[in-house]
């Protein structure tokens, strides 16, 4: 970890030894297993006597400090000796009491990139050297995210006729997971807003999430940890979505595995298709300084699978060069667009779960069906933010985005504002406003949040023989329109001297026409 959670730190033992599977000293020799770390489940460390003549002494466990309080039924010594091609098996249990797991979830992090700093360590009278055995960890996640990985998927949208991986941008770093509060966030190098409207939420305040509230969506804290959104053509099954899922190469030429992964922001049942990964990727240095560090492609190695119009497909083997948020507009950017009537099908995120307060969040319910016609979504590389912090409002269609218009004769009408009727020929064509946003009803002020997630939807009005003439969807980001950002930015309050992500380009992305054919799919598992 490039940053230590202080009271973490505190809780953890170094032994300052030196850390493998293995240790030699002179003639002496031992190798161990990769021990289990898990609760209610008994922990065997193998520790075998791999010289040709030398006994192992007097062998024994040694544990850190936590884990030696919080372990019972322990074999953790040995009187005697370990003869040469012998081996021996210490044990303890971690019992799955609900503190242990609560404290194998906040130390989930550490365990994950500290295996063997001193956790579990093997000595011997004989040995000069501990050596520290590395952990697998398997920890239960928080009961709150298990919504997150049941597998309900409902009229979810195809973005593409084959199943990839679209984007990969780093997103940015180290601000998933900081103690709640300014001081906090600004030390971690994340945005404060200044928000006029008196108690606003938190959201309204910063993009950086505190530690409980990435374990509630991600299954576990994280502790100043980097964001990567993972942008797929068709949707992921949520059951199957897990760090190690996916390997990050940087520049350098490491793999990384993340901590965490979650579908989360896109948590409706019609989304699903973005997973967001949280570890440790990169620092804020532009390609090409000396020192930088930045993802440079990820693939996915095991489990995730995606639906498709044919069913499930494994998404193995699937790779994407990554993009870097701290290069000139390096922002978000849009990676489809599709318009289709307007359906309700599968929004929001079902009743009595702990994401049900932010919806519901649709067209409908936004501006009612007479209005609600058509939607023109929006799919994203990432999260989209006027400045880093404060949301986009429904009003605001008109200062970011444009809309194509071509006819048969390749003439081009740009459709700029909301509430005016556009008249063709074929017919009308109206713009309500954008959804998929805040929860319908929210008051509309500098508090307002939205959704955070790579979905936005234009909701459209008028006639389906004019709607068929739309063909792009154009971020302009210059010449009076406004530049998208990340979670990443600035925000309306920026600190000196920290650098934050860059504002997006301009975009000019191809509409997938979709009235005759959703190009949506469905799937609810057991």
């Amino acid at each position: 970890m490039k940053k230590l959670n202080l009271v973490l730190l505190s809780l953890f033992i170094s032994y300052g030894c030196s850390s493998g599977a293995g240790n030699s000293n002179s003639n002496t020799s031992i190798s161990t297993n990769t021990p289990l770390y898990s609760p209610g489940v008994t922990t065997q460390i193998i520790v075998t006597n791999t010289s040709e003549s030398n006994s192992i002494v007097n062998p024994k466990v040694n544990l850190a400090a936590w884990l030696e309080s919080i372990v019972t039924d322990k074999n953790l010594s040995l009187s005697g000796d370990i003869a040469p091609g012998a081996s021996y098996t210490f044990s303890f249990k971690l019992p799955a009491t609900e503190s242990n797991i609560t404290d194998s979830q906040n130390y989930y992090q550490y365990l994950l990139t500290n295996t063997s700093s001193g956790e579990i360590q093997v000595s011997a009278d004989n040995l000069n050297n501990p050596v520290n055995p590395p952990l697998e960890v398997v920890v239960p996640p928080t009961q709150d995210s298990r919504t997150l990985w049941e597998d309900i998927i409902i009229n979810a949208d195809l973005w593409s006729d084959k199943p990839e991986i679209m984007s990969a941008g780093y997103g940015f770093e180290g601000i998933e997971g900081v103690n709640q509060g300014e001081s906090y966030v600004v030390a971690a190098g994340g945005a404060w807003e200044i928000v006029t409207t008196p108690n606003p939420p938190y959201l309204a305040l910063t993009s950086s999430k505190t530690p409980s509230s990435v374990a509630m969506a991600w299954g576990y804290p994280t502790y100043f940890a980097d964001a990567m959104p993972i942008v797929f053509s068709w949707p992921v099954l949520p059951s199957t979505v897990k760090g190690d899922d996916f390997a990050v190469t940087l520049n350098t030429g490491e793999v990384v595995t993340p901590y965490v992964a979650s579908i989360s922001p896109n948590i409706e049942y019609n989304e699903r298709s973005c997973v967001v990964i949280f570890g440790e990727f990169g620092n804020r240095l532009s390609p090409g300084t000396p020192g930088a560090i930045y993802p440079t492609k990820v693939t996915i190695v095991k489990n995730l699978k995606m639906l498709g119009p044919d069913g499930l497909v494994s998404a193995v083997g699937l790779s994407k060069d990554s993009t870097n948020p701290y290069t000139p507009n390096g922002g978000p950017t849009l990676v489809a667009a599709k318009l289709s009537k307007m359906s309700t099908l599968g929004e929001g995120i079902g009743e009595n779960n702990p994401f049900t307060g932010g919806y519901p969040n649709d067209g409908v319910a936004y501006y009612g069906e007479s209005n609600a016609q058509y939607r023109l979504r929006v799919y994203t590389t990432g999260g989209i933010s006027p400045d880093g912090v404060a949301s986009i409002q429904p009003q605001d269609f008109q200062k970011f985005f444009r809309i194509q218009v071509t006819n048969s004769s390749g003439q081009i009408t740009w459709l700029t504002t909301t509430n005016y009727v556009y008249s063709f020929p074929q017919g009308t064509i109206e713009i309500i406003g954008l959804a998929d946003l805040g929860v319908a009803g929210e008051t509309i002020n500098d508090a307002y949040t939205g959704d955070s997630d790579n979905y936005l939807d234009f909701i459209l009005k008028g006639d389906e023989s004019a709607m068929r003439m739309i063909t792009a969807v154009e971020i302009p980001a210059a010449n009076g329109y406004l530049p998208l950002y990340n979670p990443g930015g600035p925000g309306n309050n920026p600190t000196a001297g920290v650098t934050y992500t860059s504002p997006g380009p301009y975009t000019l992305q191809t509409v997938t026409m979709a009235i005759d054919d959703p190009k949506t799919v469905t799937y609810q598992g057991k």
